[in-house]
């Protein structure tokens, strides 16, 4: 059992280390001040273009979409940050928020994606965005990001 308790601290510790980057504070802070003032329909937006960059860095192939990773990661993201919050807990705290954080990280991960710093940053600034823009009771409603006002 212990050996099973190493593999998953193996798997997850990376995940928790790109989070904890010196760099990320300032990042997250200049993104977050970017978009603070656009329509949350917009950040979807914004959003979706940023995880489509993503999803296509190294690609040589223009024409390939990466729909399917893109609302893939959306499904991903509104899931665990409607499981955070949505039972109870008030998690909001500190910004950026533990588990907007951790829901971005889930979400690449769900999809394959290499978040590189700034990647993240942007990803956690539109993810905080859109939570902080929408009533708690509107949040645990939403069945897509296509339903953000």
């Amino acid at each position: 059992m212990k050996c099973l308790a190493g593999v998953v601290l193996a798997i997850v510790a990376p995940a928790v280390a790109q989070t904890v980057d010196a760099a990320f504070g300032p990042a997250f802070n200049r993104q977050f001040d970017q978009i603070k003032d656009l329509a949350p329909d917009m950040v979807v937006e914004e959003l979706r273009l940023r995880v489509e960059l993503v999803a296509s860095r190294g690609s040589q192939v223009g024409a390939a979409s990466n729909d399917r990773r893109v609302r893939g990661f959306e499904s991903v993201l509104l899931s665990y940050l409607q499981r955070s919050r949505c039972t109870g807990n008030d998690r909001m705290g500190a910004r950026p928020a533990a588990d907007v954080i951790d829901g971005v990280n889930e979400a690449a991960a769900s999809q394959r994606l290499h978040t590189e710093g700034n990647d993240l940053a942007a990803l956690v600034a539109m993810s905080q965005r859109l939570v902080e823009s929408q009533t708690p009771a509107r949040w645990c409603k939403l069945r897509s990001l296509d339903e953000v006002r």
